[in-house]
């Protein structure tokens, strides 16, 4: 090939190869992130405690990629759409984590997308366990971007670094999942409950991608799905009682 010929060529190998090194890191962030929502869904099965060493997991329990699409644009932080539906096995109640912790649960799904309440949403409540102290407590979130527990006893232990997980009494998120770190313990001594500041682990405001845990049609028909035993819906309602997730 002429001198002149591979000078003209040269910016176009160039930009092919930029290109495809751009498509490989894609691709391998794309890998890298499943493995990481993956170990962070495995991880909450053994926090959990359900899980024996020899157990195999559930085949019946899968994780769906999906792209957020849109979002509430007064916070950008309440409410999300997602790509994938009911055509994808999305249904209404499955929680919705990214690789860092939880970040809501489906509220509702058409064909190809979904409406996801993230846990910044005003009416969103979740059950929480501090791994450390296994205190649990409901989480709320507030205008400050962060959670805040309510009902948690006076008497409790919570310490700034404490990791919560979903306590896994509701109906929606299994237990152990990450939600968020302990960051305040306030000392109000009026107070009729310890107040306890949780920044989340996951940035719900800036997240572009989700992984919805898909759940089985009926949790109990598979003797595997231990971990999931409490996302059946409830037989009893415990009076007084707000409704959990």
């Amino acid at each position: 090939m002429e001198p002149f010929q591979v000078a003209l060529l040269a910016p176009l190998r160039l930009s092919t190869a930029v290109s495809r090194s751009l498509h490989d890191a894609r691709a391998e962030n794309e890998r890298l992130s499943l493995l990481a929502a993956r170990l962070a869904v495995e991880n909450a099965r053994i926090e959990s405690g359900s899980r024996s060493a020899a157990a195999e997991p559930p085949d019946n329990v899968a994780l769906i990629r999906a792209p957020v699409i849109g979002r509430d644009l007064t916070t950008f932080e309440h409410w999300l759409v997602i790509s994938r539906g009911a055509l994808h096995g999305i249904r209404p109640g499955a929680p919705v984590i990214t690789p860092d912790g939880v970040c809501g649960k489906v509220v509702a799904c058409g064909t190809h997308q979904s409406l996801v309440q993230t846990i910044l949403a005003s009416e969103s409540r979740i059950a929480v366990l501090n791994v450390r102290s296994r205190v649990p407590a409901l989480a709320r979130p507030d205008r400050s971007g962060q959670l805040v527990l309510d009902y948690a006893p006076k008497d409790s232990d919570f310490r700034p670094g404490d990791t919560m997980v979903t306590a896994g009494l509701g109906t929606i998120f299994p237990k152990g999942l990450r939600v968020g770190e302990v960051t305040n313990v306030p000392d109000r001594p009026e107070a009729l409950f310890k107040p306890v500041m949780i920044r989340p682990f996951a940035d719900v405001s800036r997240v572009e991608r989700v992984f919805v845990i898909s759940l089985p049609e009926d949790p109990e028909s598979d003797t595997g799905t231990v971990w999931l035993e409490n996302t059946v819906p409830p037989e009893i309602t415990i009076p007084g009682q707000p409704a959990g997730q």
